[in-house]
């Protein structure tokens, strides 16, 4: 059954309108209505719980011997390879649930393992080919539930030059950059995929293997909360697609999937047009200059994604 925006349970909001907040690596904890309270109600985070939590999650990662190896300590023997801010990230994905949040780790973690051609092509500085067909922007906006705005658009992937590997590095790196930022690590994120163009010579790049790639960032691989998919300009081969991915998908993540068709008058109730493609009724090309400068800035971090990978692939 394809679910409509009008099947979906309303949600709180917590502002006004969409507002534009430039896109920042790390920065300081936020505090302070409303990101106080969509702490509480989105993540049961409880200032009077938070640092009784944090460790306890150290110390369970410090004795789970699955991570042994990662625990390298510097001259000073202090951890090198999980800080606080990385705790506390890590929590968050799991809403503040010790164990939950231990699972995402580990599923993080395998997902390196298990896609190492992937993770063999994180140099967001090599990817230049792939960021000039515009497949991925995290716009500087986010949205009334204070969620990061983000678009992937398949359907422009030139599968000629471009290998899935690099799309999908590509959307990883974006992933990773999107996940430093306190407020979408409280609040989450909108995507829309805008499937315009998608048709059988992408499809015949996607394997099994794939599928589990991308399902498994929407299904607890991922330190990242994706609140809300809309589907956008999906054409009938998607169907294909879709029911490729069904198997590997929990119901909460089924049920945050809107499908628009070629309809984007509930899409733009959500999501500004000003945001969006010409494909989704928007002006022109999307801004993803910032993010990609950003993300390029971001480079250390993914040698050591990498050195994780070669980790987990020697367990």
């Amino acid at each position: 059954m394809v679910e409509t925006f009008s099947s979906i349970k309303m949600e709180r909001t917590y502002f006004e309108a969409t507002f534009k907040d430039p896109i920042k690596l790390g920065g300081t904890e936020v505090v302070g209505s409303p990101w106080d309270q969509i702490k509480l109600d989105l993540l049961n985070e409880r200032e009077d719980e938070r640092e009784e939590k944090i460790a306890f999650f150290l110390n369970r990662y410090r004795t789970d011997p699955i991570f042994d190896k990662l625990r390298d300590k510097d001259e000073k023997g202090q951890d090198k390879s999980m800080t606080r801010e990385e705790l506390i990230k890590f929590l968050r994905a799991g809403a503040w649930d010790i164990n939950a949040a231990i699972t995402v780790l580990k599923n993080y973690l395998q997902s390196g393992r298990q896609n190492t051609s992937v993770v063999d092509e994180l140099n967001p500085k090599k990817l230049d080919k792939v960021w000039m067909q515009k497949l991925n922007a995290i716009t500087e906006y986010r949205d009334v539930y204070g969620r990061r705005i983000y678009i992937y658009r398949p359907g422009s992937w030139d599968t000629s030059n471009t290998s899935i590997d690099e799309f999908f590095a590509s959307t990883f790196c974006m992933f990773e950059l999107m996940a430093e930022e306190v407020r979408t690590q409280i609040a989450g994120v909108t995507c829309v995929v805008d499937m315009a163009g998608f048709g059988f010579k992408h499809l015949r790049c996607i394997g099994l293997d794939q599928v589990k790639c991308g399902t498994g960032f929407l299904a607890g691989s991922f330190p990242l909360w994706i609140r809300r998919i809309h589907i956008v300009n999906n054409p009938a081969v998607f169907s294909v697609l879709h029911n490729m991915m069904k198997p590997f998908l929990e119901d909460r993540v089924k049920n945050n999937m809107v499908f628009h068709g070629t309809n984007y008058t509930e899409l733009h109730k959500a999501v500004p047009p000003f945001l969006l493609p010409q494909s989704c009724g928007g002006p022109g090309e999307i801004e993803d200059e910032a993010c990609v400068k950003l993300v390029k800035e971001m480079s250390n971090k993914f040698e050591d994604i990498w050195k994780m990978s070669t980790f987990t692939t020697a367990l």
